[in-house]
């Protein structure tokens, strides 16, 4: 599948998440968003090398591990990210597990069930129409990342992402 179209449905899907939770208020929480679609959400020793796991297992919610020592701007921005893997794989029935490993591959990777992931969390905790009415404000990039608790490199490349996509 073409990655553009792979990007642009990540970005419907967290956006329908958001209209039926009637999710409005910045910044979003992704853990209450987690738990309101059903799954659990735990803080985890995961150990340096792994940011976060989703485990679905037959007959159980399916749970969300986060590292318990990433900074809180991680661990939002990774709970976003297993929710997208969630999302993308709510029709299956078997068990299944992700883990996310720490590699600058992962974040410019081709991989499209990493490309949805992180396309859903950019598009969750920043929701489109909210970084476009900030932008036409003249708001700045900086003071953007902390209305929406993300950090300014995933600030960045969100506003790079949508700038791309509209011309």
């Amino acid at each position: 599948m073409n990655l553009a179209v792979v990007k642009r449905q990540a970005a419907d899907d967290a956006a329908t998440v958001l209209a039926r939770l009637g999710r409005r208020e910045i910044p979003v929480d992704p853990v209450r968003v987690a738990r309101e679609m059903g799954l659990i959400v735990v803080d985890a020793e995961l150990g340096p090398d792994t940011m976060g796991l989703l485990v679905k297992e037959p007959g159980q919610d399916p749970t969300i591990m986060l590292n318990k020592d990433d900074g809180e701007n991680r661990r939002r921005f990774t709970c976003a990210h297993e929710i997208g893997h969630y999302v993308r794989r709510s029709d299956e029935a078997e068990e299944y597990s992700t883990v996310d490993l720490r590699s600058g591959l992962s974040a410019q990777g081709s991989d499209e069930d990493e490309v949805y992931a992180n396309g859903f969390a950019a598009a969750l905790l920043m929701p489109e129409p909210e970084v476009t009415r900030l932008v036409k404000e003249g708001v700045a990039e900086w003071e953007m990342s902390l209305r929406f608790a993300v950090s300014r490199e995933a600030m960045q490349y969100r506003l790079k992402n949508l700038e791309s996509s509209a011309g």
